[in-house]
């Protein structure tokens, strides 16, 4: 769900790595991170045209949707 909720918000993220997009074999790193039903990983993509505010944006939803402090 939340990827989806991020999605709506207008923020591109994924739940797997952008070495292994496409394909059914997970990702090493994924791997080696030991993830959980609990624990699921996010992958967000990064540029020089990203503003803070953008940044600040997701931080904030993603703490709101998390109960994170």
């Amino acid at each position: 769900m939340l990827l989806l909720n991020l999605d709506i918000a207008g923020i591109s993220c994924s739940g797997g790595s952008a070495c292994t997009s496409g394909s059914e074999k997970g990702s090493h790193v994924i791997e080696a991170l030991h993830q959980t039903e609990k624990m699921r990983t996010i992958r967000f993509s990064f540029s020089h045209l990203n503003t803070k505010n953008e940044i600040d944006r997701c931080i904030n939803l993603l703490k709101n949707w998390c109960n994170l402090k």
